[in-house]
């Protein structure tokens, strides 16, 4: 059973990563990928630099050299391409002064092919920028295909690239292009053959962004939009904020949100959100077995 550590005080993020002992994955000099979303522009939903600085602050503080970093869009936006995406960030305040450290955006070229073998992919498509080091840095919300979006999907669809999207996609009528969604919205507003699918694949991906890499997660249960923050805009939150979470474990990690966070499942009743947590178990990402630490 792993631990998972919480928090209903932002301003004790950086307690949260000491008592979760979190600094152990950091060795001087270490590169560190905060793999976060930096929202669609129009979006407010999203983290903010504020949110996560302590965090980066923490890394630096161990020696350690983090850069918030994510892929790059299939669908057309300021997110589809390197350039406008890492303005994006910028304009949302991901810079050295407001973050704690700098925005990183690969190039769509680089990319890494990890072996997985497992039932929908031998291989996977992820970017260069998850590096050996993650912090996966999440706010949990609804989501209109997966029922909820956690580490899992920040890990999966988020690391992956236009390539490894469109593979996790490709049950999309209208989307069969790896350059451009054709309906020029997110690939969430799209048509899918199968949420489950879809969640397994993305798990299939997270499992491939950390293989063999020392990760850890924070999930931000505040701010609880309906939809993904992929969208140019957000609805109200569906629930009070609850606070912060903190693990080694990504399975586990969503799976103490999603229990704190059940309003999530009556949003979206046709989906069945647990897929995607059973899956990752049964593949070995992690355990939906818990013990909550309230610091």
């Amino acid at each position: 059973m792993n631990k998972v550590f919480f928090t209903n005080d932002l301003s004790k993020t950086a307690e949260l990563f000491e008592i979760a002992g979190l600094k152990e994955i950091i060795q001087q000099d270490d590169s560190i990928a905060l793999k976060i979303h930096f929202g669609e522009p129009g979006n407010t939903a999203y983290l903010k630099p504020h949110q996560v600085k302590l965090i980066a602050e923490k890394i630096i503080s161990y020696g350690g050299r983090p850069f918030y970093t994510d892929c790059n869009t299939l669908y057309q936006g300021r997110r589809m391409f390197s350039k406008d995406h890492l303005l994006t960030a910028e304009e949302h305040g991901f810079t050295l002064e407001q973050a704690g450290a700098k925005a990183f955006i690969p190039e769509e070229e680089d990319s890494l092919e990890i072996d997985v073998s497992l039932k929908h992919f031998k291989k996977v498509y992820i970017g260069s920028n998850a590096g050996n080091k993650i912090f996966a840095l999440t706010h949990f919300k609804g989501h209109d295909v997966t029922g909820f979006g956690g580490a899992i999907k920040n890990l999966g669809m988020g690391f992956g690239t236009r390539k490894g999207k469109l593979k996790m996609h490709q049950d999309c009528i209208n989307c069969k292009e790896v350059k451009t969604c054709k309906r020029n919205q997110t690939l969430e507003a799209c048509y899918f053959g199968s949420s489950a699918l879809v969640q397994e694949k993305m798990a299939e991906y997270a499992y491939g962004a950390v293989k063999n890499k020392k990760c850890a997660y924070f999930n931000f249960l505040i701010n609880v939009s309906p939809n993904c923050d992929c969208y140019p805009f957000n609805g109200p939150p569906i629930m009070p904020d609850v606070g912060v979470f903190a693990s080694f474990d990504p399975v586990a990690i969503d799976q103490a949100c999603l229990d704190k966070a059940d309003k999530i499942k009556s949003i979206y009743p046709n989906i069945d959100c647990t897929i995607q947590l059973n899956y990752a178990e049964k593949i070995g990402l992690g355990s939906r077995k818990y013990q909550i630490i309230n610091l």
